[in-house]
Order: C-alpha cells, then structure tokens, then sequence
C-alpha cells in the first residue's frame, strides 16, 4: 500500500501537465460550420475545400473542447499532448 499512494501521486502530477488540442478528421467534416461558430478563441475556419478546420496553428488551441461537444458529426478530436511549461 506504501507504493500505491506515491505511484498514483506520480501519475497524477503527469496529467496534470497534458493538455488537448482539436484536430478536425477531415472525412467526417460536413461543413456545417457549428465549430467555427461556437470555437472561442475563433482559430477554427474553412479551408480551401469548404472544411471546417483549425486555420491558425494548433498550438494556439485552448483545448477547451466546445467544438468537440457541438460538433454534430463527431469529426473532432481532442489529442492530449504535453504542455511546455
């Protein structure tokens, strides 16, 4: 029991340090425009094929995941990734 408690603090430390970004899965992208809509830092546009995807680059994602729960054809997904800091 004496290593649970240091092992689950280690990993918890570690998540702590993930953060997420949205990655729009182009094939399931309708174009409906709900992420560009309702995206909050407003970094979410159409491409040139009328897609809606992440325009500015994804390090600017606060990985707050509103276009991943309005998305109505789930073609969003949030990958964690490391924060530098």
């Amino acid at each position: 029991m004496k290593t649970a408690l240091p092992k689950l603090q280690k990993k918890i430390r570690e998540l702590s340090k993930l953060s997420y970004k949205a990655i729009t899965e182009l094939s399931k992208c309708k174009s409906c425009g709900t992420c560009v809509i309702y995206c909050p830092l407003n970094i979410r546009k159409f491409n040139d094929e009328g897609k809606a995807i992440t325009i500015i680059t994804e390090s600017y994602c606060g990985g707050c995941s509103v276009c991943y729960h309005r998305c109505p054809n789930k073609a969003i997904r949030l990958v964690p990734f490391r924060n530098i800091q």
